[in-house]
């Protein structure tokens, strides 16, 4: 009996094996330089056994072929190709758009409430929810959100006052404090406390920003596996996140809607267009095939609770997670470089000076080295350091390599961006990159914290406006050091965004004559 259950078991994994050479041979039959998989792990080992962040896997894979334009690698036993050619990348990202239009497992979105959104989905819904959502994130609508950011500022200007003082000042909180302030203000009417010292603990968005950035070997487990397996991830009832939390999410967007009486009103912000959109059956829109065919076929989305539920909670956690995380990093680098810093506050101190301490919209085009800062950190710690997009329609590349549909697609940007290649000396933070002529010598693709092409990040705008005001607030009155000067970025395994394993920890301390930078109210 043993001797036949020993055999049977030998034949099983004789079959799985002879299946997964065979499936790791896919890249090898197509003529594209690959790397040599490990069976199940793929080339993603260090990353599924949560040993190294995926952008740092993405870097070592690239390493390994440093002059190839594209790599063939396997995520677990998914086929993918790692894509580094800026020309090809064009072709990907806005060209040939319509064919890698969607992310890794959009055939999945809909299996959850709250992953059913811009974010994650693909296909006619993600094109007519893109079209009606862009009116939110014009010029002039953030120009009329700016006196809620600078009401922000304010707030945020006393609680500096209070948690400077403090040993170990982890900036990450504080300006995180400040974005989810500005967010929930701008976008959603609410006054979450986050700034006075109390958090309003009944309100979702508060505890749906801690628990969601909160990492844990469960939690990254649970978006690994989902991601590597998603049909055997939802056939076990698995979820990323939880039901009661959508049930949640729409009792709160109730209550702000009941207390607009259901009505749109002169605040412009996001939850107004979501009440236009509650008003309406349907959302129109085009259809993401107009791309391939020029034809002008309209699509319509059926308008329900759980849609436009989604569509609140993605804006408010790539916003708040988006410039809370760059901020953070922005320091860590201006007290690394003293030097650079010090530029900085000139600036800040000479647009001050100019408009009688008054914070206006005009900071984001009046602080152009402040910025560039900002863009630097954004080409060394992108939030997002790799970028995934799905073959949905079979394509063939300009080499005549045929990608089948379904197949990944990522693009390493964090890798991309560090490349000398693009940016020479690229370990070393150097703002002038992005200022007069060398901004205009950066190559297209080359840089791309925000995406890029069709489905390039629509909250751009609103990050650039609440990091600027962050960072004005901040610097006008305080110099920046390290808590500690040796300390170094290790990124943490478990995060899905560019994130330290260690939180940095800053001293900071009141500069001369701060007292004359004091914001003056409107």
């Amino acid at each position: 009996m043993l001797a036949i259950i020993l055999s049977t078991f030998a034949a099983i994994f004789a079959v799985l094996y002879y299946l997964l050479q065979r499936r790791y041979n896919y890249w090898k039959k197509r003529n594209v330089p690959y790397i040599k998989p490990t069976p199940l792990l793929g080339n993603y080992g260090d990353f599924i056994l949560q040993k190294k962040d995926i952008s740092s896997v993405m870097e070592d894979l690239c390493k390994k072929m440093p002059n190839e334009p594209y790599i063939g690698v396997f995520y677990g036993t998914g086929p993918t190709l790692i894509v580094r050619d800026l020309e090809l990348l064009k072709l990907i990202t806005t060209k040939d758009f319509y064919y890698f239009h969607g992310r890794e497992v959009s055939d999945h979105v809909h299996k959850e409430e709250l992953t059913n959104n811009l974010f994650n989905s693909a296909g006619d819904e993600w094109k007519v929810m893109r079209q009606n959502l862009t009116p939110v994130f014009t010029s002039a609508k953030m120009k009329s959100m700016f006196p809620l950011i600078r009401n922000c500022s304010y707030e945020f200007e006393k609680l500096l006052d209070s948690e400077s003082k403090m040993d170990g000042f982890e900036a990450r909180i504080q300006v995180g404090r400040f974005t989810m302030a500005c967010i929930l203000s701008c976008g959603f009417g609410v006054d979450s406390g986050t700034m006075n010292g109390e958090y309003d603990k009944n309100n979702p968005f508060v505890n749906m920003g801690d628990a969601f950035f909160s990492v844990s070997p469960l939690s990254s487990l649970a978006f690994t596996l989902r991601s590597l397996w998603p049909t055997i991830f939802y056939a076990l009832g698995l979820e990323i996140a939880p039901a009661r939390m959508s049930q949640i999410m729409k009792n709160f967007m109730n209550s702000i809607f009941e207390a607009r009486n259901y009505k749109s009103t002169s605040r412009n912000d996001f939850i107004d267009f979501i009440l236009k959109f509650k008003q309406s059956t349907y959302l129109v829109g085009d259809s993401i095939s107009n791309s391939k065919t020029g034809d002008n076929k309209k699509e319509q989305v059926l308008v329900t609770d759980t849609l436009l539920t989604a569509q609140c909670i993605v804006f408010f956690l790539a916003g708040y997670e988006t410039s809370a995380t760059t901020s953070n990093f922005t320091l860590y680098e201006l007290a690394k470089h003293p030097e650079v810093q010090r530029k900085v506050q000139e600036e800040i101190d000479a647009y001050l000076q100019k408009t009688g301490n008054q914070l206006n919209y005009d900071v984001v085009t009046e602080l152009p080295y402040t910025y560039a800062c900002i863009e630097e950190t954004m080409r060394l710690f992108p939030v997002l350091g790799m970028i995934t997009r799905e073959v949905m329609d079979a394509y063939t590349m300009p080499n005549g390599v045929l990608l089948e549909k379904g197949t990944r697609i990522y693009i390493p940007i964090r890798e991309i961006q560090r490349d000398p290649k693009h940016f020479p000396e690229p370990e070393v933070f150097r703002p002038e990159r992005f200022l007069g002529e060398e901004r205009q010598k950066i190559a297209p693709y080359s840089y791309m914290p925000f995406g890029e092409g069709s489905r390039i990040c629509l909250g751009m705008r609103f990050a650039k406006m609440q990091m600027l005001a962050g960072l004005v607030t901040l610097l006008k009155k305080f110099n920046v050091e390290l808590a500690d000067k040796n300390q170094t970025i290790v990124f943490d395994p478990l995060s899905g965004v560019t994130s330290p394993k260690i939180p940095l920890k800053f001293k900071v301390t009141p500069r001369e004559g701060w007292e004359s930078r004091v914001f003056t109210k409107n």
